[in-house]
């Protein structure tokens, strides 16, 4: 049997082939590519075959393409596609019914399919909400309704105005807030074998490190921990240290929130004492959690940077928190470029 090959090249297709082989936008084009060029280098359709693992006929037709119609011939040609079972009615419908039962896929499913005769399936109403921009995630408790939105609308100024002013060097602006971690916090979403979900132990009652901490958008972080119950004596305790480590010389602005520890009459006490040693406190406005950026930290620990194995046992949890503490700013950072 006669083997076939492709007309010898010119110097421009080669150029042209060798470009698509290397750059192509679509792998099925940079492949094809390649076939012409191996069938000008003398290999045979059955050796492409091998060398690309495709069959041989598919082979032979791009070399026919070639020769037909030239590079044109190995791109595939745009294809219609089925109809989309959603129409853009279909859309806005979805989007109003999704407002009205945010967390129940298969009730819209079926509100969908009487309202408009489709069937479609979950995966489908998923795909279609995602191209809509929406996202299913874990609804969260908010305190919103309980702020005073105009003493909040305050608070964001004062603090923009702070963040400024340490830009210019005028002073250094901390975060101070508590948080705890046990062996029955919130474990974070994880990727696993489908029927084999990654597991931890389930503790009833777990003990508990505390960790009090004051953070800056420059990446200084200052904590103190605690395995007993926080009380008021626990955050002075926690100002001290900071008070102490702190450059004598700098002023210091630290952000709080209206925890009843942070507005006893020990601790009020404690604030022109601590003024003395030129630290500031500024407390933020009620129910207003959003604004205090140590929190961006608690969720980083808890949600992304925690191993599972941390959970294990309650020593190896504080020395995994005890990690994380001591490695921020050199291994682990926050990025607070966003404005508030």
């Amino acid at each position: 049997m006669a083997r076939r090959f492709v007309a010898p090249l010119t110097e421009s297709e080669q150029q042209t082939l060798t470009s698509a082989y290397h750059h192509g936008e679509k792998r099925a084009s940079r492949r094809r590519a390649h076939a012409i060029l191996l069938s000008d280098q003398g290999h045979t359709i059955d050796q492409i075959s091998e060398i690309l693992q495709v069959r041989r006929d598919a082979v032979s037709r791009w070399l026919k393409q070639w020769e037909t119609s030239g590079l044109d011939g190995l791109i595939d040609k745009p294809r219609s596609g089925r109809t989309p079972i959603l129409d853009e009615c279909d859309h806005q419908r979805l989007q109003e019914l999704v407002a009205e039962q945010p967390h129940q896929i298969r009730s819209l499913q079926a509100r969908l399919q009487e309202e408009t005769g489709k069937t479609v399936s979950t995966v489908t109403l998923r795909r279609a909400l995602k191209k809509n921009d929406f996202s299913f995630k874990r609804i969260r408790h908010s305190l919103k309704a309980r702020r005073d939105e105009t003493d909040f609308r305050n608070t964001q100024g004062l603090l923009k105005a702070l963040q400024e002013r340490e830009d210019q060097g005028e002073h250094e602006l901390y975060y101070f807030d508590e948080s705890g971690f046990s062996q029955s916090s919130s474990v974070p979403y994880a990727w696993s074998p489908i029927g084999k979900p990654c597991e931890v132990t389930a503790y009833s009652h777990s003990r508990r490190l505390n960790v009090l901490g004051f953070l800056s958008r420059a990446g200084k972080l200052i904590y103190h921990t605690a395995t007993k119950a926080v009380t008021t004596e626990t955050v002075i305790e926690a100002f001290d240290q900071f008070v102490a480590q702190k450059d004598p010389d700098t002023f210091a602005v630290v952000v709080l929130d209206n925890a009843s520890m942070h507005r006893s009459k020990a601790f009020r006490r404690k604030i022109v004492e601590w003024m003395s040693h030129r630290v500031h406190l500024v407390y933020l406005s009620a129910y207003s959690p959003e604004l205090n950026l140590i929190e961006i930290l608690w969720r980083q620990m808890k949600y992304a940077w925690l191993p599972l194995s941390a959970y294990l046992s309650f020593d190896r949890l504080c020395n995994e928190v005890d990690r994380l503490l001591g490695g921020y700013g050199s291994e682990y950072a926050i990025n607070f470029e966003k404005p508030l």
